[in-house]
């Protein structure tokens, strides 16, 4: 939840202002789109401020669809003055659909810092369409009995897009059989074949929809362990909040975008995103058959106590609602790369340009999502996001003496990352030294600690030892430890093993098989950081465990601090 409000408060620019300001100003008729001239020398009175919430998603075209309504004739008076203006906004979905189920008390009426859907959000809705029509099933049950908002949905959605998995053309399936009437899992596998380096990336499931339906068809109707999905699409640093955003990323790294899919809105590969056009790598669509469908669906919001301009408000809803659903309002949503949601077979409201790499009639779809399904998918990505666990494994061997001291040391990296770990996390530490016997020593107790006192004990206990590592040992025994504690749950989990790569002699041939294959199936990722530039390089035993344990492999190249920083706070819920 944490993670949606930054996102909401962050730099992105936004379609609304402050709550507060909105009312102040809606009655002034300053907000969002407003008529600044007259209608056959008649003065136009400030025209009534509709308030439109939707999914991040969406927010381009449904912006697009209501600047073109703000102009329309089916807006404006007899005398040339505008009828009604409209804020459009976005908020993460699933902080929307708790805000309307649990919260619209505090909506009207915040009175605790913590629960304040006027800052987490945005001012109350007239108009709420979010991506998929289950949501307002979501909201609907169980909703609390101080509730001051009634939902009025339309009984069927006026658009519809599949979630696709754009893949690199140059890995793509060419074969009509490889792009539709698959599960996702298996699309995923037929990548990996294709190219074995090759990834899958998805958006943030608190912020979008379209990652959350992504996310049942990663789980696979709850056979796959969440957290070894998780795993599979784990980026380098936090995820991005919406697909477009996540498209945007891409093409920073050249070499990464040409072997990522990416699990994304089929719209978004017509329409396109806002940057990078001319230099992302060309996607090809893949149609899932188990991920549900974007089904964007025109819901009223009515408040209570809002009766002061009750009938003028409702026909103004009423007006935008035939706009929109008609034939004017959908041209918006026909440019972007949406499908029907009526007609038989979903076909593009647009057919004669389907967009790159999209196909017109991909066979049967998917319908919408069930409510228990968005439901129980949420609740385990939940879990399998956080609290975590980490296990650090800190070299101690003799050669560690000139990489030990100062912030660039291994001890400094180590505590540099203690930022990302909250008070709920467990981690223990681990100096890895000895060639016999045991070939580590407990520094730090696994459990959870407050930072100052996990510190204090590294600077007391943490010291180099005039002996060797046992790299292939310790790391044995580290799967081993990880495995055990995540036998009951699915709480994320991390192993961090910081080293000068001295003793990679021990890390060849039967004993790097030994790890290799430990790594591949105890669902525990291997964060190797070498303290050595060149430990990363393709082949190299730090490189190779990283890569079968869904991990990341940093070296002297990367910057250390920040690095294993951003990585241990993905599993972590520390707050810098």
């Amino acid at each position: 939840m944490r993670a949606v409000v930054r996102w909401w408060l962050g730099g992105r620019v936004r379609g609304v202002l402050s709550a507060a300001l909105v009312l102040v100003l809606a009655g002034a008729g300053l907000v969002g789109y407003r008529l600044m001239g007259f209608g056959g020398g008649h003065s136009c009175a400030p025209p009534l401020e509709l308030r439109l919430l939707t999914d991040p998603d969406l927010e381009s075209t449904v912006r697009a669809a209501a600047d073109a309504y703000l102009t329309s004739d089916a807006n404006t008076t007899g005398h040339g003055c505008r009828r009604t203006g409209i804020t459009v906004y976005s908020a993460g979905a699933s902080s929307a659909v708790t805000a309307l189920r649990q919260q619209t008390d505090a909506w009207q009426e915040p009175r605790e810092e913590d629960t304040n859907p006027q800052r987490d959000i945005g001012p109350q809705p007239d108009v709420w369409i979010p991506a998929s029509i289950t949501d307002v099933a979501r909201v609907t049950t169980d909703q609390t009995d101080r509730t001051f908002a009634e939902l009025r949905p339309d009984a069927e959605p006026f658009v519809y897009s599949p979630v696709v998995l754009a893949v690199p053309q140059n890995i793509a399936g060419a074969a009509l059989g490889e792009r539709i009437g698959l599960p996702l899992s298996r699309l995923i596998t037929n990548l990996k074949q294709q190219d074995r380096t090759a990834g899958v990336l998805r958006a943030d499931p608190e912020v979008t929809d379209s990652a959350l339906l992504a996310t049942i068809g990663l789980y696979g109707g709850g056979a796959t362990d969440p957290r070894g999905a998780e795993q599979s699409v784990r980026p380098t640093g936090p995820p991005s909040p919406t697909a477009a955003d996540l498209l945007c990323a891409l093409p920073g790294d050249r070499a990464a975008d040409g072997r990522t899919a990416a699990l994304v809105p089929e719209f978004l590969l017509r329409s396109g995103v806002g940057c990078a056009r001319t230099t992302r790598v060309p996607r090809s669509a893949e149609y899932p058959v188990d991920v549900p469908a974007l089904t964007p669906t025109f819901v009223r919001v009515h408040w209570e106590g809002g009766d002061r301009d009750e009938t003028d408000r409702e026909d103004a809803v009423s007006r935008f609602h035939q706009w929109l659903t008609g034939k004017d309002g959908l041209a918006a949503f026909t440019r972007a790369g949406f499908r029907s949601a009526s007609s038989p077979g979903h076909p593009l409201l647009d057919a004669e340009h389907p967009g790159t790499g999209v196909l017109r009639d991909p066979g049967p779809l998917p319908g919408a999502a069930g409510q228990t399904a968005m439901d129980t998918v949420l609740e385990r990505y939940r879990s399998a996001n956080g609290p975590g666990r980490v296990l650090y494994l800190l070299d101690s061997s003799g050669s560690m003496n000139t990489r030990w001291p100062g912030p660039s040391g291994g001890p400094g990296i180590l505590k540099q990352s203690l930022g990302g770990l909250g008070g709920r996390d467990e981690y223990g530490v681990w100096a890895v030294h000895g060639t016999t016997g045991d070939r580590y020593e407990t520094l730090l107790s696994f459990g959870p600690h407050r930072r100052g006192d996990a510190e204090r004990v590294i600077d007391t206990r943490a010291r180099v030892r005039d002996a060797e590592a046992d790299p292939h040992a310790a790391l044995l025994a580290a799967l081993d430890d990880m495995a055990r504690r995540g036998t009951d749950d699915e709480r994320p989990q991390l192993i961090v093993f910081i080293t000068d790569d001295e003793d990679d002699n021990r890390l060849t041939g039967k004993n790097l098989g030994q790890v290799l294959e430990r790594a591949g199936t105890a669902k525990v990722p291997v964060d190797m950081v070498s303290l050595v530039s060149g430990g990363c390089d393709k082949g190299r035993p730090d490189a190779r465990i990283a890569d079968a344990s869904h991990g990341r492999c940093l070296d002297a190249s990367d910057d250390l601090g920040t690095g294993l920083h951003d990585e241990v706070a993905r599993v972590g819920t520390g707050e810098d």
